[in-house]
């Protein structure tokens, strides 16, 4: 049998330092995963957002091509990734007056205007907050 004296015990300290430290560690690596994985969602959401109102000022476009236009028209248009809200006024020179607002499925808001000319179909000034 053998018998060690003099033991100063310094494995129990430098085991609970090494398991403080891994926790430590692990703690981290978990909490950046969890903050990529919130802004890959919340990028996510923005290119939602984007491409709604791509597709809803085309589909307003048509919409005013389509139509004659005295008066103000208001309407609302829906998307399997959420919908726009628009309002269509005539101003006094050849261009019309687009407000819209997109909002996407998880409830996040654009607003935009846009000021087209009837005759060329082309947009004057784009207005987006």
């Amino acid at each position: 049998m053998y018998v060690i004296f003099n033991q100063r015990g310094f494995i129990l300290p430098l085991t609970m330092m090494f398991c403080f430290l891994f926790s430590l560690f692990l703690l981290s690596e978990v909490e950046i995963y969890k903050i990529e994985q919130r802004l890959y969602i919340e990028e996510e959401e923005l290119e939602n957002l984007k491409s709604l109102l791509q597709i809803g000022i085309q589909d307003i476009n048509d919409i005013v091509q389509s139509k004659t236009l005295d008066d103000k028209l208001v309407g609302r248009l829906e998307y399997p990734i959420g919908s726009i809200q628009y309002t269509i006024e005539l101003l006094e020179t050849k261009d019309i007056l687009i407000q819209g607002t997109c909002i996407t499925n998880k409830q996040r808001k654009q607003l935009f205007n846009a000021i087209v000319n009837i005759e060329t179909q082309k947009i004057v000034r784009w207005v987006e907050g």
